[in-house]
């Protein structure tokens, strides 16, 4: 009866079988957001005063129009999973426990899950994986939705350095949820068979580069701030690690735009809310990539396709992935 009452549509695989896709689709069970009014965070931190805490999650944005935004996540992405908006799609999956956000759209939908990670549809009838960006069906598939920059991180201290940003404009209609801490038995009933080489519920930083992947613990980057320097895919990456707010990200080591040049990051903690200094010129860089002070200040570094994720979605969309100590 409980199955029936769900109208799950489930396409699975035999149990044990960790290559075949599994799929429990659910449409209606969460409302997209679509096109919501904006205001600034500095704004919304006035509205909200003492509802907003300085260690709400957010989802930032960190790139285009007024250098991003911040979407948190008890008001916006607890109650809907898709926000489907003119800056950008943001989605998340609070059981595979990660954000992503996609180019502009009005026409994305949540619709459920697929190997326990979520998918939207598009209004052409495209099923899109949340995590990947990948279409696999419908009259798309095959296309490979490009994540724009985003990071995870703190209402507080998003606030205090970016107050110019973008937000949400809080109304009343909005009202916050608690953020879940138990797995929807939707998302369990479509994982495959865990990858073992971790535990599945654990936590990592993935990065994936057209023919390579790699996916690094979270509690590997220890509990002060971080730099990694290594080489994926050919390419050069350096994955910064902000302890006071447990976010990771990554980047070329190279200025954007046209100033393109090297930059070659180092740790120094003598601010901590922008612990790395380029050798070329002394300037001083924050998590979101952006030269906050020196000769570079305003200029950024291009940002790779990072994304804190648990590790059993990780592996299932990225069987090969390597996985780094």
């Amino acid at each position: 009866m409980l199955a029936l009452s769900l109208l799950l549509a489930v396409l699975g695989s035999e149990p044990g079988d960790r290559n075949e896709p599994r799929a429990v689709f659910r449409p209606g069970m969460f409302e997209t957001l679509v096109n919501p009014a904006c205001s600034h965070c500095v704004d919304e931190s006035r509205r909200k005063a003492g509802a907003l805490h300085d260690d709400d999650r957010v989802l930032s944005w960190i790139r285009g129009k007024y250098d991003g935004g911040a979407i948190p996540y008890r008001w916006f992405l607890v109650p809907y999973r898709v926000i489907s908006d003119t800056y950008g799609v943001f989605v998340y999956d609070a059981d595979a426990d990660f954000v992503r956000g996609y180019p502009a759209s009005l026409d994305f939908r949540f619709h459920g899950w697929r190997n326990g990670v979520m998918v939207m549809r598009h209004k052409d009838g495209t099923l899109f994986d949340c995590l990947t960006g990948l279409a696999f069906e419908g009259p798309r598939k095959g296309e490979r939705l490009t994540p724009i920059p985003t990071i995870e991180t703190n209402w507080g201290p998003w606030l205090k350095a970016n107050p110019g940003t973008v937000a949400y404009a809080m109304v009343a209609k909005y009202q916050p949820q608690l953020v879940p801490n138990a797995l929807l038995p939707e998302s369990r009933m479509s994982r495959s068979e865990p990858d073992p080489r971790l535990d599945a519920e654990e936590r990592v930083f993935g990065l994936a580069l057209e023919g390579a992947s790699g996916a690094w613990p979270l509690k590997s980057f220890g509990e002060r701030s971080a730099l990694r320097q290594l080489t994926l895919d050919g390419k050069k990456v350096v994955i910064l690690w902000d302890s006071r707010t447990r976010t990771a990200a990554a980047y070329a080591p190279e200025l954007e735009g046209d100033s393109a040049g090297p930059v070659t990051l180092a740790l120094d903690m003598g601010d901590p809310e922008s612990p790395w200094v380029d050798k070329e010129t002394g300037s001083r860089w924050s998590i979101v990539g952006r030269a906050v002070a020196g000769p570079r200040k305003g200029q950024t570094l291009r940002w790779l396709p990072g994304v804190m994720v648990m590790w059993y979605a990780w592996a299932a969309d990225y069987p090969m992935t390597a996985l780094e100590n």
